[in-house]
């Protein structure tokens, strides 16, 4: 990155507009910058600084809105403008703050403008001007970090040496910044977590084992001489040696159940041939019920035999009328046959009266229709002249039919023209209302750029103060576990102060008691013991005061820990309180701001003399109350009770700005999320309104389209009805109607088709009446001759029926009728009969066989038998049961045998991996001799590569007095080390700490330092461009010598193609370097610049 031009306007103590243009400097690369104390110098780094990174340089300076410059006048906007070059390319970046006029409530002015120029045209490197769209491609064009800028592009005043002699935590947090080692902590934690499942899962499955083993007990029967039972009942004892019991076990059951098995088979067996002789005697009980049966059965039968004698004569009665049967049928049927030609002769009779009848009417209706033959005659002449006028009176009718369409079609169109202006006026004021909606939309979302930054800002305050509200209870919580500590560890030293008091009086009273008289005493040397020392009871032992001193070690270094995590605590809550009281916030723990408004009303923008947190009078900043009630500098050793009641007011303090923040960001949240409703709303409007803007366009045009169709329409009526008016005149009155003629017409027509028609129908019926008469005639002689013969069959089959029944011996046809049966009766009786004498014959035939079957036999007790079957049955159930108890016993013993078998497996799995995590977690945080995490293992390799940079340098500029090298130190109470720094001096030998440095020589050792941090930032990053450095440090700490070393050094650099400025006020720096930008005060106190190039 190399600047081109730098414009700065009421920035810091510029009033107006102030450019700066490096294409001044022609081909020199090394300038100084100088001028008097407080002339803006320094101004000029943090404008740079502040246009690529939206904040000044060093942390003091990290509040954007103390950089308005107090010369400025009211409407003059604060604003920095830089232009520089990027490998090959050129950007401008412009940001302008805002700030409250007088008589405004709200800041206004803040504009934001970030662009690539080329060949003079400029392109947007960002799709919408927001701050944090131009921060993330800022950052990623340069490639570096605020932090990295700051340290090897950037050097500003009071952290030059920061890196030099920090100890190790802090240069740790410095090195992880810039090299963004930080994502390691995330390893670290994420192998906690791993560590913690781990050890969750060991314990759930020795839990897993401790049940099975468990319920082994539950699960076994317990015997005397059961060695498992022995084992589990012991206080103490293990998988193997459960295993090992249940081998025995296992081995019990299954002998056991081969000696069930064998008693289970014989009992069955004898069951078996119990059940044989059970069910033979049962069948030889069931022969003697079965002969009983048939017994019984046979003398029924032989008891209905007289009854099936008198059946069999019936049935030989009915079998004598068979033949007379044919000849009843053949009576039947003659007789039938004389009443069907009977009732035939009767209808033969009846149609001849109707056919005479029907015959005399159609002569009376032919005669009638022969009469109106004049009327047919009258009727066609009268159609003749009807079909010649009906052309004319057609015409007439379609020309009227014409002018009624005309006229309806004209009056449509009159109805549509007045639809259509209606339809018109309507959508002109739909424009209307739509255009005059879109305006005010319009106008509204003037303000949403604003309030879209401004919720930014609120949502960024929000997080500040809610993490700092985070941190301060954290810190609260670490205060009071710190004072806990620091009580417990006193009381162990006063403890162990009294002990060893005791202790050394019990050595003397014991040294005393081996003193005698004349001998010296092997402390003051006297041979005299007047007043010998006594010996107490209550004196203690050696071992309880080392005891006691451990337990004091332990507890003072539990304290310690406390007092380290309350320090880092509160470490980590100062730069981002600062933070805070530089956004106008009140501090909660008595750190000042810059001074300005705290978080009251609408704003939570710092200004100068305001409000506290919502009316409170908790106020930050110069001259403003300290919330702990005192100068806000307190022990950082938490020796005082003041600084927890401090810190829980602070705590308070900062979660009610936070929640005053929340409610105002719902506040203009409420009013972005408006404002976008309404952008959505104008986006859906204007689509709207373009719309009725074609829509009232096209009605116009079809409005007027329209009124020239309907007076088209009225003017072609007009002159078809005269048409229709003059050809009218010419017909007679009652044929102009079309329909009237029409009926007229159709009336006649069918008149004479009607007459016509009966005159046909008369002539047809006439010739088939009278054909009809004659048929009927000739039918009655037939059915008359029909009749007399079928009477003559009918009494001749009456005589041979007669003769039938005297030859069968029937006296009278009633007997007869009596003894006939229907053939299906008949059939029925005889099949009783033969299936009776088959029944009679079967049962004697079967009582029979069983009597001699079972002759010789008696009935056997089977109740006995059965009694006997059943306890046989029940002892093979109690050992099949018992049989079953033992193989369950020994299926839940190999169950059991395996559960804890895999257990014990998945344990021994399940410790391996724990202890592999907890080795590779100790590895990673650091838990080793060395105190050295994995993390600060990588940093301890950036740092040899930057200190090997950095000697090349040092070596030159000290005269090869001095070298850097990594510190074997330990820090102290255990913190972690390996980033400390020593510096090698050649004069002496010896290594030594860098801050036991000179001035000059600190100097020398942090260029270096940060010069060497460039090469390896370059190198480690890839592709940053490191076109240019500026240095704000004290040169004039420097002796001659080294000075010319140092300059020597930096003339070297900016040979490599650097640009390198240095602010200053050593003279011999303005001699040796021949470009100066020069600043200078006014009389009224602003500054401005000027490049003298010699």
């Amino acid at each position: 990155m190399k600047p081109i031009k730098l414009t700065m306007t009421a920035f810091g103590p510029y009033k107006d507009k102030e450019t700066i243009d490096f294409a001044e400097l022609g081909g020199h690369r090394l300038f100084l910058v100088s001028g008097n104390t407080g002339a803006g110098k320094t101004s000029i780094f943090d404008a740079i600084c502040f246009a690529l990174y939206g904040e000044a340089n060093g942390e003091d300076r990290s509040d954007s809105r103390s950089l308005r410059s107090q010369f400025a006048p009211d409407d003059t906007h604060t604003a920095v403008e830089f232009e520089f070059e990027l490998k090959g390319r050129t950007y401008r970046i412009l940001r302008q703050l805002s700030h409250v006029k007088t008589g405004n409530k709200n800041a206004t002015g803040e504009r934001y403008e970030f662009v690539e120029t080329t060949d003079g045209r400029e392109t947007m490197m960002v799709d919408r001007y927001m701050v944090r769209a131009i921060n993330e491609r800022l950052q990623t064009l340069i490639g570096l970090t605020k932090d990295q800028f700051s340290q090897i592009v950037m050097l500003p005043q009071g952290e030059f040496r920061k890196l030099l002699t920090s100890d190790t935590e802090n240069k740790e947090e410095i090195m992880r910044r810039i090299f963004r080692t930080h994502l390691f902590k995330y390893v670290a934690e994420a192998l906690n977590e791993k560590r913690r499942s781990a050890q969750n899962v060991v314990e759930l499955v020795r839990r897993d084992l401790d049940m099975h083993m468990v319920n082994l007990r539950l699960a076994l029967e317990e015997r005397e001489e059961s060695e498992l039972h022995r084992v589990l009942a012991e206080e103490h004892y293990n998988a193997h040696q459960v295993l090992e019991a249940l081998e025995g076990e296992i081995a019990h059951y299954a002998k056991e159940g081969e000696a069930l098995e064998a008693r289970l088979g014989e009992e069955t067996k004898r069951q078996k041939e119990r059940l044989e002789h059970l069910h033979l005697a049962s069948a030889l009980n069931a022969q003697f019920d079965e002969l009983d049966r048939k017994r019984r059965e046979r003398d029924a039968l032989e008891l209905r035999l007289p009854e099936e004698a008198a059946r069999r004569e019936r049935l030989a009665l009915a079998e004598k009328t068979l033949p007379l049967q044919v000849q009843e049928k053949h009576v039947a049927a003659a007789l039938a046959d004389a009443e069907a030609k009977r009732a035939r002769q009767r209808e033969a009779e009846a149609a001849r009266l109707a056919a005479e009848e029907e015959y005399r009417r159609r002569d009376e209706a032919y005669r009638l229709e022969e009469s109106r033959g004049v009327r047919r005659e009258q009727l066609v002449r009268e159609l003749e002249g009807l079909n010649r006028d009906l052309p004319v009176v057609r015409s007439l009718d379609a020309r009227r039919a014409r002018v009624e369409r005309m006229e309806r079609e004209a009056g449509k169109a009159e109805a549509e023209l007045r639809a259509l202006e209606a339809a018109a006026s309507a959508r002109q004021e739909e424009r209307k209302r739509l255009a005059e909606r879109l305006r005010g939309l319009d106008e509204s979302l003037l303000a949403l750029p604003a309030k879209s930054e401004r919720l930014d800002k609120l949502r960024s305050d929000a997080r500040l103060l809610k993490e700092l509200g985070q941190l301060a209870g954290e810190r609260d919580k670490a205060a009071a576990e710190e004072r806990s500590r620091r009580e417990q560890a006193e009381a162990a030293e006063r403890e162990y102060a009294a002990l060893e008091a005791a202790w050394l009086e019990g050595q003397a009273g014991w040294l005393a008691a081996h003193l005698h008289d004349g001998q010296p005493c092997p402390v003051c040397g006297s041979a005299a013991h007047p007043r010998k020392a006594a010996v107490s009871e209550e004196t203690p032992t050696r071992e309880r005061l080392e005891e006691t001193g451990r337990r004091r070690a332990s507890l003072t270094a539990t304290y310690e820990a406390a007092k380290a995590k309350r320090e880092l605590l509160a470490a980590q809550l100062e730069p981002k309180a600062r933070e805070a009281a530089e956004l106008g916030f009140a501090s909660g723990d008595g750190a000042g701001g810059g001074g300005g408004d705290g978080v009251g009303g609408d704003s939570v923008e710092g200004g100068r003399g305001g409000d506290g947190v919502s009316g409170d009078s908790v106020e930050g900043g110069r001259g403003g109350e300290d919330v702990s009630g005192d100068s806000g500098k307190g022990n950082r050793d938490g020796q005082e009770s003041g600084e927890n009641e401090s810190g829980l007011a602070g705590t308070a303090i900062w979660e009610r700005q936070y929640a005053v923040v929340v409610e105002a960001g719902k506040g203009v949240s409420a009013e972005v999320t408006r404002l976008k409703e309404d952008q959505a709303a104008a986006a859906e409007l204007r689509p709207q309104l373009e719309k009725a803007e074609r829509l009232l366009e096209a009605e116009q045009r079809e409005k007027e389209s329209k009124a020239a169709e309907q007076q088209r329409l009225r003017s072609a009526c007009a002159t078809e009805k005269a048409l229709y008016e003059q050809e009218l005149g010419r017909v007679a009155e009652e044929l102009r109607s079309l329909p009237l003629l029409e009926a007229r017409l159709a009336e006649r027509e069918a008149e004479k088709a009607r007459l016509e028609a009966a005159w046909r129908e008369a002539q047809e019926r006439f010739q088939q009446a009278r054909e009809r008469q004659a048929a009927a005639v000739a039918a009655l002689a037939g059915a008359e001759a029909q009749l007399a013969e079928a009477r003559e069959r009918y009494a001749q089959a009456s005589a041979e029926f007669a003769a039938g029944l005297r030859a069968a011996g029937f006296e009278t046809e009633e007997r007869y009728r009596l003894a006939k049966l229907e053939e299906a009766e008949r059939e029925r009786l005889k099949r009783e009969l033969e299936r009776f004498d088959a029944e009679l014959a079967s049962a004697r035939r079967q009582a029979q066989e069983l009597e001699e079957r079972l002759a010789g036999k008696e009935r056997a007790d089977l109740d006995a038998l059965r009694a006997a079957s059943d306890e046989l049955e029940r002892q093979v159930e109690r050992t099949r049961q018992t049989l079953a108890r033992v193989r369950d016993y020994e299926a839940k013993a190999l169950a059991g045998k395996e559960q804890i078998a895999r257990a014990e497996r998945a344990l021994r799995d399940a410790e391996a991996e724990f202890g592999l995590v907890k080795d590779l977690y100790d590895v990673v945080r650091g838990e080793n001799a060395l105190k050295i995490s994995f993390e600060r293992y990588l940093l301890i390799e950036f740092l040899d590569r930057i200190l090997h940079a950095a000697n090349l340098r040092l070596t030159t500029i000290s005269g090869g007095q001095f070298y850097l090298a990594r510190s074997d130190r330990r820090e102290k109470h255990g913190k972690q080390s390996g980033l400390g720094l020593d510096v090698f001096d050649n004069y002496t030998g010896q290594y030594r700490d860098v801050k036991t440095l000179s001035g000059g020589e600190k100097f020398n050792a942090s260029l270096c330092l940060a010069l060497g941090m460039a090469d390896v930032i370059q190198t480690y990053e890839g592709g940053i461009s490191l076109e240019t450095m500026f240095i704000d440090e004290g040169f004039g700490s420097l002796d001659e010598d080294s000075l010319n070393k140092a300059i020597e050094t930096l003339v070297e650099l900016q040979m490599t193609g650097r640009l390198i400025g240095i602010i200053s006020h050593v003279q011999e720096l303005k001699q040796a370097i021949p470009a100066v930008l020069e600043v200078k005060k006014s009389a009224e106190g602003h500054s401005y610049t000027s490049f003298r190039v010699s």
